[in-house]
């Protein structure tokens, strides 16, 4: 495939960049130059924010998904940071502080290794469905599994089912369509063979999509195979970067810059789109920060808006440019709909082009605002995710690379403080009363612990995240009215819009402070 402008990278330096780190584990690198470091325009957390102190986790949390309950389940590593997660994960409960006691080490009796997995919420029952993973034959590891286990968060059992896929898949993703399934992309089937050819023909890559569907099982879709779309020589089966769109269909942005629609009804087929973006990575985050439209990072330091908003006719917008090009970097949904960019380097995963400072792009001016700089360098293997409280978890990082993080940071954004200059956190409004669940369409109340005025309400998508993507989380914006105590609303009227599933619920202040956001489940 010809790319779509200028690259950083050729094949025969994307197929180094990805054997320099899956010959000790799974993921990718590159090159490039570093810009000057930036410095940030103000100290004050009401500007950007603030990281609290690092805390131990008991494993890597290479992935992390959110739980209905609040709660964070992450698995990747050992106990001493070694690559692999067939022998525990870990569960956090953020409502118990930080210390040991909110921290559940739980082991893994699957006889899976869910490293490099799939995963998604299954919007039925809140477990987390993790498909594929690594698998280590005659002592040598970065073989592929077919296995499919679910994580009970009633129970905190990772259970394997007893019907697996129908390929082995290392790196897939899994989407939820506009009916509940979980479609199944990408992967690899075979050990990864580095051959050292700039055609990039290291894996033999799982060609055709399944999707399952909790209580019923899983169905190939046959017709939406393709060896264009899930492509060794692009990396195509490297984690797709892929989203239900408006029209039902799966919307994938390939890493060299191709787009395709999936459908996943019937046989199901894959379409490939008239517009295409600027080449990118495969581990560069890219983010649908509002229904139908995608910011994504890409070579060079750029990033693109991608508007599907009309299926048949997706464009492609340049936006400001980041700072830093953040490979390994993860982009996260606030409550306020912004996006923040954490970690990541300009290099390969060395600490020498690490970013320790993060950034904030706002939809509204597609613009970057400097924010607090962490502790600690997450690179490869590293994960964000938004809290229900508004903050955002960050960790991870190693296995392999030049850091072995079995820790976490906490990111307050800047609408939690003050704007008084002092540093102090803003009082939040409180949901007294909210629904559990809701159909779509349907006219709901939301009652308040006060009838100060409301300047916002906005349902986030619980995510789930792994190796720079986080294909689940989405921001929809909600009309209302006030009366006092009372704020009026509608869900939202489009499974595609609103895919089933878990969703934050934030209120926001005529401060713009959020309240602590209550869980809904739209089925």
């Amino acid at each position: 495939m010809k790319p779509h402008g200028h690259s950083l990278f050729t094949m025969a330096a994307t197929t180094t960049l990805v054997a320099a780190v899956l010959a000790g584990g799974c993921g990718g690198g590159g090159t490039s130059e570093s810009p000057p470091r930036p410095q940030a325009l103000s100290h004050d957390p009401a500007v950007i924010g603030r990281f609290d102190p690092v805390f131990d986790w008991p494993v890597m949390p290479i992935h992390m998904a959110l739980l209905p309950d609040g709660r964070v389940m992450g698995f990747g590593s050992t106990t001493g940071g070694r690559q692999g997660a067939q022998l525990s994960y870990a569960v956090w409960d953020p409502r118990l502080g930080t210390g040991a006691d909110s921290m559940l080490l739980l082991p893994n009796t699957t006889g899976t290794d869910i490293l490099c997995a799939g995963q998604a919420m299954l919007p039925s029952t809140g477990e987390l469905l993790i498909v594929g993973g690594d698998l280590t034959v005659n002592g040598v590891r970065n073989h592929a599994n077919s296995d499919v286990n679910l994580f009970t968060p009633s129970s905190n059992l990772l259970t394997r089912q007893a019907v697996s896929m129908s390929q082995k898949r290392w790196y897939a993703t899994a989407v939820t369509n506009g009916i509940g399934e979980q479609v199944v992309l990408g992967g690899m089937i075979d050990k990864y063979v580095d051959t050292g050819l700039a055609t990039g023909e290291l894996v033999t890559p799982a060609l055709t999509p399944e999707v399952y569907r909790r209580g019923i099982g899983w169905r190939r879709i046959a017709g939406a195979a393709s060896a264009t779309a899930f492509a060794a020589a692009t990396e195509g089966w490297y984690y797709p970067r892929a989203w239900l769109g408006a029209d039902g269909r799966i919307f994938m942005l390939s890493h060299a810059g191709a787009m395709y629609h999936v459908t996943t009804s019937g046989e199901g087929r894959i379409d490939t789109a008239a517009a295409a973006a600027p080449p990118g990575e495969s581990m560069m985050p890219a983010v649908m920060f509002q229904p139908g439209k995608i910011l994504a990072l890409r070579n060079d330091r750029r990033a693109v808006v991608i508007d599907i908003v009309q299926p048949d006719n997706p464009s492609v917008s340049a936006s400001a440019e980041p700072s830093w090009h953040r490979r390994y970097g993860n982009t996260t949904l606030l409550a306020d709909g912004k996006v923040w960019a954490n970690g990541g380097t300009n290099l390969l995963n060395d600490l020498a082009g690490a970013a320790f400072h993060s950034e904030t792009w706002d939809p509204a001016t597609e613009t970057w605002t400097l924010s607090a700089v962490a502790q600690v360098a997450r690179l490869y293997h590293s994960a964000s995710l938004l809290l229900p409280d508004g903050t955002v978890l960050t960790g991870g990082g190693g296995a392999p690379g030049p850091v072995t993080n079995l820790n976490a940071e906490i990111y307050h954004p800047p609408y939690l403080f003050l704007r008084d200059g002092s540093g102090a956190l803003a009082p939040r409004p409180t949901i007294a009363a909210a629904p559990t669940a809701l159909d779509w369409s349907e006219a709901f109340q939301v009652t308040m612990d006060g009838s100060a005025p409301v300047s916002r309400v906005a349902l986030v998508r619980a995510g789930s995240v792994t190796h720079s993507f986080n294909n689940d989380q989405r921001f929809i914006e909600m009309p209302f009215t006030q009366d006092g105590t009372q704020i009026r609303l509608q869900a939202p009227a489009s499974r595609n819009t609103a895919p089933p599933g878990f969703y934050l619920l934030f209120v926001f202040d005529g401060n713009g402070v959020p309240s602590v956001a209550r869980t809904i489940r739209l089925y």
